[in-house]
């Protein structure tokens, strides 16, 4: 079975030692994945058109929903200040398309996808961990220690 992206992030924070997480991020890598991440991150590159506050939503229970942000995280793009796709979109239907995205998906993957509105770096993983795996995707503006 396919880890679901709240699992690969969380194992990689759990993980103690920064070869063991940057190997098991490579081993997990994908689009969904590395987007995310930037998302969460990255606060030079991106502004996220919604609020970070919690929006109201009720988590998914279904079981079939492991996974499924793999084919959400698509939408992400509608999150981004100023991104071509999202022209057209009200705030409105921003936040209602992210709600419906928190309620579609697994419950530990919408807990992920509101820390990334948060734009708070998780513990346990650091934008530099993330860049050592993937390359230089976060820009951060200064140099971070493990």
């Amino acid at each position: 079975m396919t880890l679901s992206l709240s699992e690969i992030v969380n194992t990689a924070c759990t993980t103690t030692k920064k070869e063991d997480k940057v190997k098991f991020l490579k081993q997990h890598n994908s689009v969904e994945l590395r987007n995310i991440l930037i998302l969460m991150y990255d606060k030079i590159s991106f502004e996220l058109s919604l609020p970070s506050a919690v929006p109201p939503y009720t988590p998914s229970e279904i079981s079939e929903s492991h996974g499924m942000l793999y084919r959400e995280a698509r939408k992400l793009k509608y999150f981004i200040k100023d991104h071509p796709e999202a022209k057209g979109l009200t705030q409105l239907r921003k936040e209602q398309l992210f709600i419906q995205m928190l309620e579609t998906v697994d419950k530990e993957d919408a807990e992920l996808l509101v820390k990334m509105i948060q734009r708070k770096p998780l513990k346990g993983l650091t934008a530099a961990t993330i860049n050592e795996a993937f390359g230089p995707i976060i820009k951060t503006g200064k140099k971070e220690k493990e």
